[in-house]
């Protein structure tokens, strides 16, 4: 059930509108720095492996061992969770705003049906 949007009330709705999009702004933000600390990540360490490493790597073979490392998958952890919750948010920004839509709509036609109303005698 809605939880904000409960009446007809525009306070609560723009309310809930901008609380949707906050929160769904913000888990895309996170889930954006998480892919950018993975990248940074994964280049730092392919330049570990392929200059810095006591052993030879080939290009393809220190790249591989970048996308690899623990530090570099725990980041992939993190960022299936940001994407999950990003996922979430937008669901209930949807959610909202087809509320939005379908209560305009009613409105809509509840004033068509009331001038038609109108005319009939």
């Amino acid at each position: 059930m809605d939880k904000g949007i409960k009446k007809y009330d525009p306070h609560a709705i723009a309310d809930a509108k901008m609380k949707a999009i906050i929160n769904y702004r913000e888990a895309r933000r996170e889930f954006n720095s998480l892919v950018r600390q993975k990248d940074e990540k994964e280049k730092s360490k392919y330049l570990h492996y392929r200059f810095f490493s006591n052993e030879k790597n080939s290009v393809e073979d220190a790249k591989a061992k970048a996308r690899t490392d623990d530090e570099v998958t725990d980041l992939n952890i993190l960022l299936d969770d940001a994407e999950e919750l990003m996922d979430k948010m937008f669901a209930e920004l949807d959610r909202v705003t087809t509320k939005l839509e379908l209560m305009a709509d009613s409105n809509a036609t509840a004033r068509a049906e009331m001038k038609l109303g109108g005319f009939v005698t």
